[in-house]
Order: structure tokens, then C-alpha cells, then sequence
């Protein structure tokens, strides 16, 4: 009986694929439903092969894999990093621009994801990957989506051929700072090996008519304590002063072996509101102060409420909003209204006053967190229901509270202006709600 011993190109892929699950190409952001603003991920076809959603709402399918899973560095969190013991691949330059190329033909995939542990250094595994994006663009005549890892520490020389054959690059930032990078990885150096490849590409991009149309990075959320609001600095400066397309948020996840193996495991859900801040600040427009917000007194973003809701809460006196007079801007800060909804709101409102909740809702208005910011005809929420709804997922131990106030004879205020659902002291002389 014959047993191979070497695995094939596509054991490989088998292999490699599934580590480049780590890096995470895209969190979906679809357009409502109820699954909320990130619709489930659709079954990934086959090993390798990635079901990533486009900005337009269609898939695209991508090869997402590594060039190798050999890596030198030691990045606390890493399944790949050199603390976790275990059998490391690699590809062959012209193995994987083959590989690619049979699946394309057969067409399985419409482009590719390249990644890649470091191997060497950055500039010498940026050069291996330049050679198979080179052999599957010139070698095979591809001239379709690949987006293509710049390794930290990468030369110019290396960047700049990355940057003439990619389509989009990108470079893991990880962390958001110095001193959180400091407690990640010893052998990076945070300006160095990643800054600088970030504003190179970004000068490249500003100054060509071809090559990379942009570049997005990606950091994992909780590895190094650091709080959202650490976090939402960084991205601005990314999106502000470099142009990033998206910045991807990894929630920390411990990996066997590795000194951060007893670290607790980020709950999904921070990640899912740093989208949601990061999805106000690009698309939505709302400014730093108003972002600033959302933030509790630790720097973090309440998990049990997303961000949008929590600064309409804080800006109280500016709802209920008209729904017929007040200006796109303005529709876009309302709970429940997104881009879509907004400009179908100011476009039917050119022709006949909005009434209904039904029209609303068939406009893709979410009643359920609306209804305590707008206002029409037949519909002015009281103010004293705007403090706290139950959309806002109030706690047992307020309603115990509140009850307990309303069977004592003296009751006292709760202290709380926003744990007031059916407070029976709402109102009175001395509750906090008072004055509203």
C-alpha cells in the first residue's frame, strides 16, 4: 500500500485556509432584518474558499489562505505565532498560483485573500507574496479582486510592488497603541513595522492612477485591555488622516499554549457595537463629540445597548423629532433610521405628509426603536416615556425599585433619570425626571 507523505496543493489549501480564518476579511453589514445590522455569514462552500459580502449587499467568492502558517513572532494571541508547538506548511510560489488559477477556471472562486505567518521577516515573505500575486496577474492574466497582507515590517520596495498588483492591501494593526502593542509582542516595533507601512501605502494611493484603490487593517479587540474608546482614536486617526476603507474588529479569542491562554475571551457583542460606532462615524456622519457620547466613564460602550440609542439618550431635549420637517441629517440620528429609510422619508414627504406608522415601516423605519424619537400627526411619544423604554432593556432590580416605591407611603426617587420604566414616582416633586 502507497502512503503519501507530502501533502498536495490542495491539503494544503485544507490547512492553510483554515488558519487564515484568524484574519478577519469582513463582518458583515447588511441592510437590517432581523438579525439586526449583521445578517448571518453564509456557509463558506468549500475548504479555502470564503463567501465574503460585498458593500452593494451581493457575495463574492474569495481563496482566503496563507502563504504559510510559519511565523516567528510572538504575538501573545496568535494561533500562528511561535509559542503554539504543532507541524507548520507552506505553499510554493508557483503551488499557489496554480492552485488558485484551477479553482478560478473552475470557477469556484472570483478572487483571493493572501495572507501569510512571518516567515524570515516581513520584507521576505512580502516578496513571496508578491511573486505568486505576480504569477497569478502576469503568468495567468488574472485581472480580477485579490487583496493581498503587507507583512509588519516591510520595505518600501516591497510595499510599493504590493501596492502596483493588489487590489486592496492591508496591514493588521492589532492594537491601538504603543504600550498595547507593548503587551502583545515584544518583537514589533508599533511605528516601524506597521505605521510606516500604513502611511506608505496610503501616499501610494494618493499619488497613482493604478494600483490598490485602498487598504483596511484589522485589531483584536480586548487582547491588551484596552478600552473602545482607546480603540475609536486609533480608527479615527486611520480613517481621517490615512483613508482606510474598514478597519475590522477580532474579538480576542485564547489560544492553547500561548501566554494569553488564561485571558477571558471577548464577548462577541464588543465587537459588534465597535462596528456599529465605526459604522456612525463613516456612514452616518456623526461627529467625535457626538460619538463621544456613547463611551461609559471606563472608555467602554455598553454592551446591553447600541451606540446610536445610547447618544439619542443622552440628547433627550432634541427628540421627538418631526418626521416631516426635520433634515436628513437630522432623520439619521433617530434610532431605527438608516441611510435607506431617511432619504425615502425626505423623498415621499416631498409629495404627501407622513401619518401612519405603516408608512414609516414600509419605508424600512424599525418601529420598535423609533417610536419614542419621531413625531407626526396622531403620534407624539410623552416625554416621560422617553427616558427609559423597554426597548432599552431595563433590569429586574430597577422594576423591584420602583415597585417597592409605589407600595411604600413615603416613596423616594430613584436617582436614576434613565431607569425610569413605569417609575411611579415620575414626575413628582424631587424625582430626577422632574424637570423633563
Amino acid at each position: 500500500m502507497l502512503i503519501r507523505q507530502t501533502p498536495d496543493a490542495y491539503d494544503k489549501l485544507r490547512i492553510l485556509g483554515g488558519m487564515a480564518t484568524d484574519d478577519v476579511l469582513t463582518q458583515p453589514e447588511g441592510h437590517g432584518g432581523r438579525g439586526g445590522p449583521y445578517p448571518a455569514r453564509k456557509k463558506n462552500p468549500a475548504y479555502g474558499v470564503y463567501r465574503a459580502s460585498m458593500p452593494n449587499g451581493k457575495y463574492i467568492n474569495l481563496m482566503r489562505v496563507m502563504f504559510t502558517d510559519f511565523c516567528k513572532m510572538d504575538c501573545a494571541y496568535c494561533p500562528n505565532s511561535h509559542w503554539v508547538p504543532r507541524k507548520r506548511y507552506a505553499f510554493k510560489v508557483d503551488e499557489l498560483a496554480r492552485t488558485f488559477m484551477e479553482l478560478h477556471r473552475r470557477q469556484t472562486v472570483s478572487g483571493l485573500f493572501l495572507s501569510s505567518g512571518i516567515a524570515g521577516d516581513g520584507s521576505k515573505t512580502t516578496e513571496r507574496l508578491v511573486k505568486v500575486v505576480d504569477a497569478v496577474r502576469n503568468r495567468y492574466g488574472f485581472r480580477g479582486y485579490i487583496h493581498m497582507k503587507v507583512m509588519p515590517g516591510a520595505a518600501y520596495e516591497y510595499v510599493e510592488a504590493a501596492h502596483r498588483l493588489g487590489t486592496r492591501l492591508s496591514v493588521n494593526i492589532e492594537a491601538p497603541s504603543v504600550e498595547h502593542m507593548q503587551k502583545l509582542s515584544a518583537m514589533k516595533d508599533y511605528q516601524k513595522d506597521i505605521l510606516d507601512p500604513i502611511g506608505w501605502i496610503h501616499d501610494l494611493t494618493e499619488s497613482r492612477f493604478s494600483g490598490a484603490v485602498g487598504q483596511a487593517t484589522q485589531l483584536v479587540v480586548g487582547a491588551a485591555d484596552e478600552t473602545d474608546r482607546d480603540i475609536f482614536a486609533r480608527i479615527d486617526q486611520l480613517y481621517s488622516e490615512w483613508k482606510l476603507k474598514r478597519v475590522y474588529y477580532a474579538p480576542f479569542r485564547p489560544v492553547r499554549y500561548t501566554p494569553l491562554e488564561e485571558h477571558p475571551p471577548t464577548p462577541m457583542t464588543r465587537s459588534r457595537r465597535l462596528y456599529q460606532v465605526d459604522w456612525l462615524k463613516r456612514v452616518y456622519r456623526f461627529s467625535n463629540d457626538e460619538l463621544g457620547m456613547a463611551f461609559d466613564d471606563g472608555g467602554l460602550l455598553p454592551l446591553d445597548q447600541d451606540p446610536k440609542t445610547s447618544i439619542a439618550v443622552e440628547n433627550l431635549d432634541a427628540f421627538p423629532m418631526d418626521v416631516n420637517s426635520v433634515s436628513h441629517e437630522q432623520l439619521l440620528r433617530v434610532p431605527g433610521v438608516g441611510p435607506t429609510s431617511a432619504r425615502r422619508i425626505v423623498d415621499n414627504r416631498r409629495q404627501h405628509s407622513i401619518d401612519t406608522w405603516r408608512d414609516l415601516q414600509a419605508m424600512g423605519v424599525v418601529r420598535k426603536r423609533a417610536w419614542a424619537f419621531l413625531a407626526f400627526p396622531g403620534h407624539r411619544p410623552p416625554r416621560a416615556k422617553q427616558l427609559r423604554l423597554d426597548m432599552f432593556g431595563e433590569d429586574a432590580r430597577h422594576r423591584r425599585r420602583a415597585r417597592a416605591a409605589a407600595e411604600s407611603p413615603t416613596p423616594a426617587p430613584c436617582g436614576d433619570v434613565r431607569s425610569c420604566v413605569g417609575c411611579p414616582m415620575f414626575g413628582a416633586p424631587g424625582h430626577p425626571g422632574a424637570a423633563a
